[in-house]
Order: C-alpha cells, then structure tokens, then sequence
C-alpha cells in the first residue's frame, strides 16, 4: 500500500445557527467521525455538537462539509502560530479577533466543499444499510 493510501482523508464542518453570525467550525475529523458525530445525528434530527456547542438541524441556517486538503495541516498551524507567537501583541490580538473569518477562508482555500458529495452518499448508500445490520446487532446483546 502506497503512502498516499495510508493517509486517511480528514473532513471539516463549517456551520451557522440561525440568528448568530459567529459560525462554528470543527477541523480533522475522519470520515467516520464526520458520518457518527455529524451527519446522523443532523439527518436524524438528534442533537449533536460543533466546536462543543449543541446544535440541532433546525437550529442551523447553513452547513457546510468540507474535504481538507493536504495543504491545509500546513497552513492551520500557521494560523495557530501567528496567534501565539506572531510577533507583537496587537497582531496576535488581530488573528484571535478574525479566527472565524482566517479559519473560513482557510477551509475555502484549502479545502473543498462536498456537502452534497457526503449527504447523497450517507441517504442512497449508508443509511439503507444501517437498517440491514440493526437486527442483527440487537440480537447479538
């Protein structure tokens, strides 16, 4: 197996709650990750979390899944960097201040969108098969 085989793809979440303007975001999250924490919950209406916060889908206005590319470790660290250690305090003040709108157009520029790509796939393929596994693993208990 190549290396580039062994790397697991790595998936962000970009969302905004109906009525707020600070949108949350969760970074690094691998493909199961993305589908347990995320997608079934928000499909199924259930409560789950972004960024620590409780959301609900009907609390959302907008989500947004996206793919990280490899570039995107690089400069995310450069980001945290400029924080803690880039130079004078009003500048590290500055990052903190605009992280949300950095780490957007971080996603957006090192990352790509596939919402729809990740939804399709979890309502034509992994949802119908979680429904053949449930009586099975309810009688393994």
């Amino acid at each position: 197996m190549s290396e580039e085989e062994k790397k697991e793809e790595l998936f962000g979440v970009y969302a905004v709650r109906k009525n707020e303007q600070t949108p949350l975001f969760q970074t690094h999250l691998s493909f199961r990750r993305l589908m347990d924490d995320i997608i079934v919950p928000f499909e199924s209406e259930e409560l789950f979390f972004i960024d620590g916060a409780p959301v609900k889908a009907t609390d959302l206005d907008r989500i947004k899944i996206i793919r990280q590319h490899e570039f995107f470790d690089h400069t995310f660290h450069d980001l945290h960097h400029g924080m803690r250690w880039g130079g004078d305090l009003k500048k590290q003040e500055l990052y903190a201040k605009q992280y949300h709108i950095r780490l957007e157009a971080l996603l957006r520029e090192s990352g790509e969108d596939v919402t729809s790509q990740v939804i399709k796939a979890y309502r034509t393929a992994i949802k119908p098969k979680l429904k053949d596994y449930l009586p099975t693993l309810l009688s393994q208990r």
